[in-house]
């Protein structure tokens, strides 16, 4: 089936969510034969799976697998099942090795005292902050590779291996997201943009085209207010390759400005 607006749509969560659930970030794996996202339904659904209720009230991981039924008669599978944290923006890991995803399950960083546990939340206090995981394929060896205040988000994996995500920075005047860059298993965490460009939050980055003669090593962003946006904003290019922030080139032969711009 093509990509067109009159293709045939399948809702491949129905059966799950039955009018009462939602599902978001979904990403294709790299053989294009199965999708994973985050999906969230009331207690109250009837729905089951693996013969146990398939709704927790939280945020987990699911999978839907059309190699063998397609489109319509794929499965789907519950890769996490957590009753009290929240698991959302999955991406596939590259070679099989499982997920990245964003959790406020705070595995390394949550603190147990007398029987209660003790969350990282936000600088707000509003909420427990989400902060970068992985696990394998099956859901096992849930990993947390990133530590920080606030909130961590659309993680995605570059054509070089390395995780790259939203980060969330409050420290002083700063309050904005950030593009940065890790390896899968928590070392080499760095700023790769936007620090200190024009704009706020910089939300679900992706790697362009790396074969691409004009475009390689450039990165696509939307680009808004830190609030009040339902996440509305600008589509904005960024030239990665080249600067690490809008007025920061990389070497003397690069223009002293132009690291981003608005295609449209």
């Amino acid at each position: 089936e093509k990509s067109s607006p009159s293709a045939p749509e399948h809702n491949v969560t129905a059966v799950i969510t039955q009018g009462r659930g939602d599902v978001s970030d979904p990403e294709v794996s790299y053989d294009g034969k199965k999708i994973v996202f985050a999906l969230r339904c009331p207690t109250s659904n009837t729905a089951t799976i693996g013969g146990q209720p398939a709704c927790t009230g939280r945020w987990n991981i699911w999978e839907y697998d059309m190699s063998s039924g397609g489109f319509a008669g794929g499965t789907l599978r519950r890769i996490t099942n957590s009753t009290t944290d929240d698991d959302v923006d999955p991406a596939y890991l590259p070679a099989g090795r499982g997920f990245v995803f964003a959790s406020n399950r705070q595995s390394k960083t949550r603190t147990v005292i007398n029987g209660q546990t003790f969350y990282v939340l936000d600088e707000y206090e509003r909420e427990r902050v989400l902060n970068l995981h992985t696990m394998a394929a099956d859901g096992s060896n849930i990993t947390q590779i990133t530590f920080n205040a606030s909130h961590e988000r659309n993680p995605v994996v570059r054509p070089n291996g390395d995780i790259m995500f939203a980060r969330w920075e409050h420290v002083g005047d700063q309050n904005r997201f950030t593009i940065f860059r890790v390896k899968p298993d928590g070392t080499d965490l760095f700023v790769l943009y936007g620090q200190f460009s024009p704009g706020n939050s910089f939300l679900h980055p992706r790697d362009m085209d790396p074969r691409s003669s004009r475009y390689a090593g450039h990165l696509t962003s939307s680009l808004m207010p830190l609030s009040g946006t339902q996440e509305g904003g600008a589509l904005m290019v960024i030239n990665a390759a080249n600067y690490s922030e809008n007025n920061a080139p990389a070497n003397k032969s690069v223009p002293p400005s132009g690291g981003q711009r608005q295609p449209l």
